[in-house]
């Protein structure tokens, strides 16, 4: 599985793949959040989204299929903060975002890293597993750090 994964560069034309891929993921969470998903609401919020990240974002690709998205990047206070890794429905439970997860992990070994989510959504499980411990709690998310690795 590992040699088809490829994390290629954000373009410009993925940008309704994304928006596409980042619906799909958290959709169900910010209805549950905030009501009803407003598709202009949320079309504007990624907008700002896209720009602020796009420099550090990439499409997940396996084989030649475009699966997903993740972005994420160094922060001021010298940690790395994961954004976000979303992979759709079809291609989900495969291990393949944890692969990607292991991947940011060892190549930000160095840091501390950052990575927030939804309360509703189980994946801070994994975290937990992979050596994350609970940092902040916000209204709608919690926040996870792994401190780096000391040599």
């Amino acid at each position: 599985m590992e040699e088809k994964i490829k994390l290629v560069p954000y373009a410009d034309e993925d940008y309704e793949f994304v928006y596409k891929v980042k619906k799909n993921a958290y959709q169900k969470y910010v209805e549950e959040c905030w009501g009803k998903w407003i598709e202009e609401t949320q079309r504007q919020y990624f907008e700002k989204f896209i720009e602020s990240v796009k420099n550090n974002a990439f499409i997940i690709v396996y084989g030649d299929a475009k699966i997903g998205f993740y972005n994420g990047e160094l922060l001021d206070n010298g940690h790395y903060e994961i954004g976000n890794i979303c992979i759709i429905p079809e291609y989900q439970g495969r291990g393949i975002g944890t692969k990607i997860l292991k991947d940011i992990l060892e190549k930000y070994k160095n840091f501390d890293i950052e990575i927030q989510y939804f309360k509703q959504n189980p994946v801070g499980k994994l975290y937990k597993k992979l050596g994350f411990i609970a940092d902040k709690e916000k209204e709608f998310h919690f926040t996870m750090i792994k401190t780096k690795k000391e040599e």
